[in-house]
């Protein structure tokens, strides 16, 4: 935010390496406390350093002096962001207007949807919603007669085209059937009622009614498959029976 005197003033909050060059991002506020960000290069601001120094000349705070060799290394970068810091500082100190020109396009100006733009936006859409939501802390408002009434007919009406609309798995509606096309799926139970209540073809019956005739054909038939005389035999002798015709085999014959 911008000071108690009312004039604009930087803050160095970052810098990126990229492809040997080092480049800082510089948050701006003016006077009344709109803010942006600004990102620039060492070589930016030397230039700015020159414009200026037609103005204002000696009475230039130092700028970082320039490097060669080694202008890569993080301590390094750390070191001179700090000191660019300290040299704006002192360039805002002398020129709190801008009256520079060079100054004015070097810090630029807030966008239209700036930070301070942003958080009366952000504080407008919770505003909104609060009015919106329900308060859970209050107690719930007493329903009058009527409009009881009313919602419990939406909500009879909301439930009834919930159940009209499902569908309905046919092997409900008809007899099991093996080999019959399964009947499709409608979108509406209320629109194709009628097709569901009427009886879907059924062969199957007639095929199972052939299929007991056959096997009782082949269970009872009219003509016996073989001599029920031959299907008779003798039981085997007993183990007493046959010993009392061995004793009698043994005997001698009496005269």
């Amino acid at each position: 935010c911008a000071d108690t005197l009312g004039r604009y003033s930087v803050k160095f909050v970052g810098n990126t390496t990229t492809v040997g060059h080092t480049t800082y991002t510089i948050k701006v506020t003016n006077p009344d406390g709109d803010t942006w960000n600004i990102h620039k290069r060492y070589r930016e601001i030397r230039e700015l350093h020159e414009e200026l120094r037609l103005r204002h000349g000696d009475a230039l705070p130092p700028i970082p002096a320039k490097r060669l060799w080694g202008n890569q290394d993080p301590a390094f970068i750390a070191s001179r962001q700090l000191g660019l810091q300290q040299y704006l500082d002192g360039v805002l100190q002398i020129d709190r207007d801008l009256r520079t020109p060079a100054l004015k396009d070097f810090l630029g100006g807030p966008s239209p949807h700036g930070e301070r733009n942003q958080a009366k936006q952000y504080h407008q859409i919770l505003d909104s919603m609060a009015n919106k939501l329900l308060n859970l802390a209050l107690p719930p408002a007493p329903l009058d007669e009527t409009e009881m009434a009313q919602r419990q007919r939406k909500y009879t009406n909301a439930m009834q085209l919930y159940v009209n609309s499902q569908p309905v798995d046919p092997i409900h509606l008809r007899t099991p059937a093996f080999d019959t096309e399964v009947v499709r799926l409608c979108a509406s139970n209320a629109e194709h009622l009628e097709a569901l209540k009427a009886p879907a073809s059924n062969p199957d019956a007639d095929i199972l009614s052939d299929m007991l005739d056959s096997l009782k054909s082949v269970l009872q038939p009219a003509q016996p498959l073989v001599d029920p005389e031959r299907l008779i035999v003798p039981f085997p002798a007993s183990a007493e029976r046959q010993l009392a015709w061995g004793r009698r085999a043994r005997a001698p014959a009496r005269a």
